[in-house]
């Protein structure tokens, strides 16, 4: 009987090892998606725009932009991605120092782990100066609204 229990115990430990392992290779997976959103002139990605952008890497027409603190970004980021901590506006003068970091060849996208911070730096830069934004034109910039998991190589986008 001991021996049936053992066999027992062990074949439900193997069961739930493996379903944990199923479970974290669909969790840092891509996600694919089957009828993907064009990517609007501006403004907010969900994973239906953005799934199709990242599915391969990051994009080659865009520059992506983490928002994290810089010791979140020091943590773990993706190779490529570039970090300009939406804290900066917390501080007088930081459409001054935060715009000349952007790039001007190239689409932004602004990410962080959930959403909140990627919009909230969107619309810092994208509000008119009278509502303490910078005012400057938000056309080829987005910020993600969607869960991202920081890869060395990618991001996932969920």
């Amino acid at each position: 009987m001991k021996k049936k229990v053992t066999v027992i115990i062990s074949a439900l430990l193997v069961l739930v090892l493996a379903v944990f392992g199923i479970y974290a290779y669909i969790k840092n997976t891509p996600r694919s998606v089957k009828n993907p959103l064009p990517v609007p002139e501006s403004g907010e990605l969900t994973v239906e725009h953005a799934a199709p952008l990242f599915y391969n890497g990051l994009p080659a027409d865009y520059v992506v932009v983490d928002v994290r603190t810089a010791e979140e970004y020091e943590k773990e980021h993706t190779e490529g991605t570039v970090n300009i901590p939406v804290a900066l506006f917390e501080e007088a003068g930081a459409c001054g120092r935060v715009m000349p970091l952007l790039p001007d060849t190239k689409k932004i996208i602004f990410v962080c782990p959930f959403g909140p911070r990627a919009e909230e730096m969107y619309y810092n830069l994208t509000d008119p100066k009278e509502d303490e934004g910078c005012g400057i034109n938000a056309e080829g910039m987005y910020y993600l609204n969607a869960a991202v998991k920081f890869k060395p190589d990618r991001l996932v986008v969920r």
